[in-house]
């Protein structure tokens, strides 16, 4: 399959000089714009790949700028698709995959920009996971995966062998991480652990683990009229473990999003419930040997534990009045170039992120980076381990991110000690139908 890949990149790269000697005799090119929400290194990488693309042909001039956080990057396309010049691409975060999918007028789907553009194309080529949770039921692919990541477990075997805990033998399931944490509080150590981006990974994460349901119609899959009702055992339990946990700090809380990393790469708390494109950030920051390993489980709920479901972003394309088949053609080329091996391999190599395609997973099994690089393959096969189920296959609500902040809201107020945890968990159901009824509403018009 690698030596295939590398193939139809080098034809791809023979097709594109080709066409842009026949071209360089016509005119000027015609330019893409792609907008993107990452900072940092993978901010520059995609920038670097831009101009990568634009030096390997002379048909088409692709710009790649940041235009903010992914909100407000979403907010700004809108915007500019009702005025009539949205950018060609725009790289939108997991959470927003709802909003975009209910936005049909607005995109094209990639298989569909793919086909105009005359070229071969198979969502088959990515890691299964992503291409089911930007795809539809007959396979079209809506989106491109580009920058995919899953939540897994950081601890710091430094503060595990402090602890007289054996810094091979990472805990599995949430009591064994719960004696643990206990037992880093009681040699000393601040903290026992804690988690960033608390409603993907105590929420939606778990919920995909333990085979429970966000919400009816196969988590918003199968319709607008999905009803959320992941007011059940596992989550009411996730958020009264955490609330009893935090009184001496076996848990700390670190706030909604990727703050709490900071606890754990200060060398605060011994285990870190972390985004797997957070390790390059930990290996660079931490002073300290660090492990990674699965998501816990609670044993008694689900024997064996499911796969986690995709976070990180893909790149959707975006109509316009007057947008020319040229332009979807270029679209198409650049979108080909980035999920190559070769692009791909850089940019997961050098980010943290995990490889989007099968190739790619494989290239890097292949020239021994996995072995070179301890944990960085834990993320793959825990996304693709076993068969996904209807409540493992990942979600598409519109104004989930709103929903996400209901979660926040209440189970912050929960570890306040303000309501109990089967209060804090029914709030955030029934303020999030709310909010998809409301939703369901605007995308009927």
């Amino acid at each position: 399959m690698i030596n295939r890949r590398v193939l139809l990149g080098a034809t791809f790269l023979a097709g594109l000089g080709m066409a842009s000697a026949a071209y360089a005799q016509g005119g000027q090119r015609t330019p893409i714009e792609m907008w993107i929400g990452l900072t940092g290194p993978a901010q520059e990488l995609l920038i670097g790949f831009g101009q990568e693309f634009n030096e390997m042909q002379d048909e088409f001039e692709v710009n790649v700028a940041f235009r903010g956080q992914y909100p407000e990057q979403r907010a700004a396309a809108i915007a500019a698709f009702r005025a009539g010049n949205p950018p060609h691409i725009m790289q939108m975060f997991d959470a927003g995959t709802g909003d975009m999918f209910a936005a049909r007028q607005a995109i094209v789907p990639v298989s569909e920009v793919y086909e105009r553009a005359g070229l071969e194309f198979d969502p088959g080529i990515f890691l299964a996971p992503a291409a089911g949770y930007y795809g539809a039921a007959d396979g079209t692919l809506f989106s491109q995966p580009l920058n995919v990541s899953t939540a897994v477990m950081f601890y710091n075997k430094d503060v595990f062998e402090a602890a007289g805990l054996d810094p091979e033998a990472p805990p599995a399931t949430w009591p064994e991480l719960i004696d643990a944490a206990r037992q880093i509080r009681a040699s000393g150590h601040p903290c026992g652990f804690t988690t960033t981006w608390m409603a993907w990974i105590m929420l939606e994460q778990m919920s995909a683990l333990h085979d429970m349901p966000l919400s009816t119609q196969a988590n918003g899959r199968e319709g607008l009229d999905a009803v959320l009702n992941f007011d059940n055992e596992l989550i009411v339990r996730n958020v009264a473990t955490l609330a009893e946990l935090q009184g001496d700090r076996v848990f700390d809380y670190g706030g909604r999003s990727n703050d709490a990393a900071a606890k754990f790469i200060s060398g605060e708390c011994g285990i870190l419930l972390q985004s797997s494109g957070g390790h390059g950030a930990i290996a660079r920051d931490l002073d300290a040997e660090f492990g990674v390993a699965p998501l816990p489980y609670w044993p008694d709920l689900i024997d064996e534990p499911l796969n986690s479901i995709v976070g990180g972003a893909s790149l959707w394309v975006f109509n316009a009045p007057g947008r020319t088949d040229e332009e979807f053609r270029g679209v198409a080329k650049f979108l080909e170039f980035l999920s190559s091996t070769e692009v791909l391999t850089r940019f997961a190599k050098e980010t943290g992120f995990l490889p989007a395609t099968n190739a790619t997973f494989e290239a890097m099994q292949e020239d021994g980076f996995f072995d070179e690089n301890p944990g960085r393959d834990v993320p793959v096969l825990q996304l693709t381990r076993g068969t996904p189920t209807e409540n493992s296959s990942g979600y598409r609500f519109g104004r989930w991110t709103e929903i996400r902040d209901f979660f926040h809201e209440e189970v912050e107020r929960a570890l306040q000690g303000q309501i109990t945890a089967e209060q804090a968990v029914a709030n955030a159901v029934e303020r999030g139908n709310a909010a998809l009824r409301a939703f369901e509403r605007t995308a009927a018009n």
